[in-house]
């Protein structure tokens, strides 16, 4: 019996029902518009969509090249003011060596590098600004797919004020149905924490005022990189 049938089990035993013998089946959709959506868009379509909502969530765009994308971290980081930086152990800023290129201007702390969770989240809470590299995006409502790992613990863009996304162009797509059909098929290697962002922390919840930095970064920047 696997842990998914002895969780419903006890559930069922619990409720004083018998357990299901096979799961009910899919329902049948009587549209498609979830599928159907920016479905033909091509990649420049998607990107423009993104840029354009990111400015309407509140989060600042940078477009650039591989080549550039270090200059326009230091640039973000200028806009983000003075501060510490956590790095995600990211394989694309590795090969960018992009620790090094922003450790003449600010002290630099890469997640992980052999340090215990413990120290590399007192770190994050001291840090300024955080940076990681999106898994994918989502046009319509310019949310970044973050994966937590050993070189990306979530503390990384949740506890500093400020925080740079990088957002590879390729791995923008139309809206939040692709994005759970790639948790979906990537179901059996899910890390620990999976986060959809969406722009700066906010919240209306007291008489419909917004408040921005609540519970998370108060600034943002998604910088897209159009050869990526």
């Amino acid at each position: 019996m696997t842990t998914r049938e002895q969780f419903i089990g006890v559930i069922s035993k619990a409720l004083g029902r018998t357990i299901p013998t096979a799961a009910p089946a899919r329902r049948a959709d009587r549209h498609s518009v979830h599928i159907d959506v920016m479905k033909d868009w091509s990649r420049d379509d998607l990107a423009r969509a993104f840029i354009e909502y990111s400015g309407t969530i509140g989060a600042r765009v940078i477009e650039t090249t591989k080549k550039e994308l270090n200059a326009c971290v230091r640039n973000a980081l200028d806009a983000c003011g003075p501060g510490p930086v956590v790095l995600a152990d990211d394989p694309l800023l590795g090969d960018l060596l992009t620790a090094e290129a922003l450790a003449g201007k600010r002290e630099v702390h890469v997640w992980g590098r052999g340090e215990s969770s413990e120290k590399n989240i007192r770190t994050a809470e001291k840090a300024a600004v955080g940076i990681a590299v999106a898994k994918m995006a989502l046009a319509e409502s310019a949310t970044v797919l973050l994966f937590s790992h050993q070189g990306c613990g979530r503390s990384v863009t949740l506890l500093p004020e400020s925080v740079i996304y990088i957002v590879p162009k390729s791995c923008i797509r139309p809206r939040l149905t692709q994005g759970m059909e790639y948790l979906l098929q990537h179901k059996e290697d899910l890390p620990s924490s999976v986060n959809l962002v969406s722009g700066p922390s906010a919240t209306s919840d007291i008489e419909l005022v917004r408040v921005v930095g609540v519970h998370g970064p108060v600034n943002v920047f998604h910088i897209v990189v159009n050869d990526m």
